[in-house]
């Protein structure tokens, strides 16, 4: 499983790239979806209500968004508070959104380094926008500059952002501009969420090494691991018992097929046995090195 932290300036298309993120088989957990929920906990509406007033609620006791933005936006000890009152839960509910299916998960967290970035996020992906781009947008969401102004001034500087990301998107183009974009990372990002383990068991050392050697000089595998095996297997109705080499290649999924190929053209037996391992994790320097060995 590869996660991705995805966060970005105010306007600046997060959403939409989660979105074509969403489409190309990633799983998109929306922290923004998730705080929405938090408010209508009773707890929580009873915290931000003794401290904000009842006015923060509507006729039938629901907390009102912009009503809680004038207050806490407004003054850095009530952003802070509701910080901690809101975004504790929020990671809880993402973590939980951890289990499950291997593949890309992209978590889009508005506030990503202004909270800490999680230890569970493997790259950062952030998306920026021309201040002229980003304004166009928000006012079209009905927020001027002065409330851009007002929900920005206690984040980092953008380009402090920038630096701590491992992507930068520039989404001051048409759609389809951020489409090729985002199209590219994408793949890029599919093919690092599916790392592989190939093994196969050879007769002899020297066979085990050609065929090791050939998968690494192909660039179909990083790096090959060789070790003596023991095998009790049944063969036409008979217990075999051999000493044997087996090989171990770190690879991505989307080298399979010609590696299995490979594998196939160089070895002896008549029905060789290759396994492959999907792997739950990998760290990802990683698999950084990996997308650099096989040219991805």
């Amino acid at each position: 499983m590869l996660v991705i932290g995805l966060t970005g300036d105010i306007g600046a298309g997060k959403s939409t790239v989660s979105s074509l993120l969403e489409r190309m088989g990633a799983v998109v957990v929306d922290a923004d979806k998730i705080v929405r929920q938090i408010w209508t906990r009773p707890e929580i509406i009873e915290a931000a209500s003794k401290r904000w007033g009842k006015d923060i609620l509507d006729e039938n006791d629901r907390i009102l968004p912009h009503v809680v933005a004038s207050k806490a936006f407004y003054d850095e000890t009530e952003y802070k508070w509701l910080c901690e009152l809101i975004h504790p839960s929020v990671m809880v509910e993402m973590e939980k959104a951890l289990s499950g299916d291997n593949g890309l998960k992209v978590f889009e967290i508005p506030l990503l380094f202004e909270v800490g970035k999680p230890e569970w996020v493997d790259f950062v992906v952030y998306v920026t926008a021309s201040k002229e781009a980003r304004s166009k947008r928000n006012l079209i969401r009905g927020l001027d500059e002065k409330a851009i102004a007002l929900r920005e001034r206690w984040l980092l500087p953008a380009e402090e952002k920038k630096k701590m990301s491992d992507w930068v998107i520039e989404n001051d183009g048409d759609l389809q501009s951020l489409r090729e974009k985002v199209d590219a990372l994408g793949d890029l990002l599919l093919k690092l969420a599916y790392p592989i383990m190939v093994s196969v068991t050879c007769g002899g050392e020297e066979e085990a090494v050609n065929i090791a050697r050939e998968c690494i000089e192909k660039k179909l595998a990083a790096c090959a691991n060789i070790h003596p095996a023991r095998s009790i297997y049944l063969w036409q109705e008979n217990v075999e018992d051999e000493e044997e080499w087996e090989v171990s290649l770190k690879t991505l999924q989307c080298r399979l097929y010609p590696l299995r190929k490979t594998i196939l053209e160089k070895h002896s037996y008549d029905t060789p046995v290759i396994l492959v391992h999907p792997l739950k994790w990998v760290n990802p320097k990683a698999l950084l090195w990996l997308k650099g060995v096989l040219g991805i």
